[in-house]
């Protein structure tokens, strides 16, 4: 990991790792006692075969991958150098690996059986992760969508949006089959657009051992992708800005990964820290600042986008893609989190990899209301309450900014949405959102208005942001509070979009009413030519 630069706090959150011992001649060597073989014997021990079903929780040891994914790393990056050495192509490569120096090398044999116990998934046309890690060398930089037949509806917009930003940024879609993603609607997306393809990713993976399923996917469509650099968009997220310019971002330059905050949602939530101290009784210098672990919110990541060095930070996302297999997801990282969205910064903790969040929480874009709104603070109030209680519920009498939740730049920006372009997909409003305003989700703001006090500070920040006074910083005097039930959020400064984001976001109106016109006749089995429509003039 490079040194991170000074002022860098001031724009991103930047996880720190503890130092992994490195493998060493000594290690390899306590293999041959009695100590080493039943260390070996206890990481080894099989949790599950391809053929089971499980139900019970205790028999995923959490924990006791953590410990076994960090040794990994340790092997991994010990005998990547002999690998990456060996003469031949991959295939050699591995018979060599896998023949001859693993029948005299204990710590070569170790590896390839830790690695059948942990991601026996790569091994589809993979004998080993490091054919699968030299695949991305050279691949450059591209973008991930994920899409089945219920998502298409989404995509097709979503894409076009893309290209209206940046015409040549390579793109793959991933399903997992044709009865996921049907024939004609994978058919329509690869004519739709140019330099983009549709990939079953049970062709690349094994998904005898994924057993993929909603959200599953996408950690393993980021891995099984060509791209060296990779960002990971939703189906339903839209850029007011190039995407191109996340791999320019300062804070993924230094740590080789670049996430979003989530919303500010649901204090007092005990049982993701209380799980996460549980199995990882290491971690590095992120987690005790998070909201989560402070009591201040449920909800920590956004994984709408997601930008990944992979030829940097390959052993984080095999332990993000560990988190969403089968078991580990059913009964723990979906039970504990709200689907795959935390397993992103926790599989980089769980093998002491650094990552980089963007220090702004989730806002809104979309629309302003000045009239009075029921305060809800926490997402799930109100399951349960009479008409009494709802009667008492506080009135919030300021402006809020309703609509899809908005995330900023590591300048303070608007840069993507997610969400759709509905007023609000959650409930079943079916109408159009109009786009005008937009609200910051705080973090930024208040961090901000700490440093800005500090007269060199507020130099640096000034110059990092191209600002030419102080006046022009966003302050908020604390962050805003969301109403979870209306999508809305107020307490904070409403922004107008300027004139080039409206113009942008009803070009991205037109193209979700094209994408959902051309569903119906796909659905209703008429052919649809996707090459038809010039999407560039919409």
């Amino acid at each position: 990991m490079p040194p991170v630069p000074s002022d860098l706090h001031l724009t991103h959150d930047i996880a720190i790792p503890r130092d992994i011992p490195a493998w060493t001649a000594a290690d390899t060597a306590s293999l041959k006692t009695s100590v080493g073989f039943d260390m070996m014997n206890q990481l080894l021990k099989p949790e599950y075969s391809r053929a089971d079903h499980i139900t019970d929780p205790n028999r995923i040891d959490f924990a006791q991958s953590s410990r076994a994914e960090r040794i990994y790393k340790s092997l991994w990056n010990h005998l990547y150098p002999l690998y990456r050495d060996i003469p031949g192509s991959p295939r050699e490569k591995e018979k060599t690996l896998i023949k001859e120096l693993a029948q005299h090398r204990p710590e070569v044999d170790f590896f390839l059986r830790l690695e059948r116990k942990l991601y026996p998934w790569i091994h589809l046309h993979h004998q080993t992760s490091f054919s699968l890690y030299e695949s991305y060398k050279g691949q450059g930089r591209g973008v991930v969508f994920c899409a089945g037949n219920n998502q298409f509806k989404f995509i097709v917009s979503s894409i076009q949006a893309l290209r209206r930003l940046n015409p040549h940024l390579p793109v793959q879609v991933f399903h997992m089959g044709e009865s996921d993603l049907s024939l004609e609607r994978q058919r329509y997306v690869r004519e739709m657009t140019s330099d983009i393809e549709v990939v079953d990713v049970t062709q690349i993976l094994d998904n005898e051992y994924m057993q993929l399923g909603g959200w599953s996917i996408k950690a393993f469509s980021l891995l099984a992708s060509r791209f060296e650099e990779v960002m990971l968009v939703d189906s339903d997220a839209y850029f007011l800005r190039d995407p191109a310019e996340l791999f320019e971002d300062p804070g993924y330059k230094v740590a080789g990964t670049l996430y979003f905050y989530d919303r500010t949602l649901g204090q007092d939530w005990n049982w993701g820290p209380d799980w996460l101290k549980s199995i990882m009784p290491i971690m590095s210098s992120f987690p005790p600042t998070t909201r989560m672990f402070r009591g201040l919110s449920m909800h920590e990541q956004e994984s709408g986008v997601v930008v990944i060095n992979k030829r940097e930070r390959f052993q984080g996302l095999l332990a993000v893609c560990k988190m969403n297999s089968k078991w580990e997801r059913d009964l723990w990282s979906y039970k504990v989190f709200y689907g795959d969205k935390e397993t992103f910064w926790v599989g980089y903790e769980m093998v002491q990899e650094p990552y980089a969040f963007v220090k702004s929480y989730g806002g809104v874009i979309g629309e302003m209301r000045d009239d009075p709104l029921e305060e809800q603070s926490n997402e799930h109030e109100g399951e349960h309450e009479g008409e009494h209680d709802k009667k008492q519920r506080p009135v919030i009498d300021e402006p809020a900014v309703c609509g899809a939740q908005l995330h900023l730049d590591h300048t303070g920006r608007p840069m993507w949405w997610n969400g759709g372009l509905m007023r609000n997909k959650n409930e079943g409003i079916k109408r159009e959102l109009q786009f005008g305003y937009w609200m910051g989700g705080g973090g930024l703001q208040v961090h901000r208005e700490h440093n800005v006090r500090q007269k060199d500070l507020a130099r640096d920040l000034l110059w990092d942001l191209d600002l030419g006074s102080q006046e022009e910083v966003v302050l908020e005097s604390k962050d805003p509070m969301w109403i979870f039930e209306e999508s809305c959020l107020h307490g904070a400064t409403v922004h107008e979009l300027d004139v080039q984001q409206k113009e942008l976001t009803e070009a991205y109106l037109k193209m979700d009413r094209i994408g959902k016109a051309d569903e119906q006749l796909i659905e209703a089995s008429v052919a649809v030519d996707a090459t038809i429509h010039n999407w560039a003039q919409i």
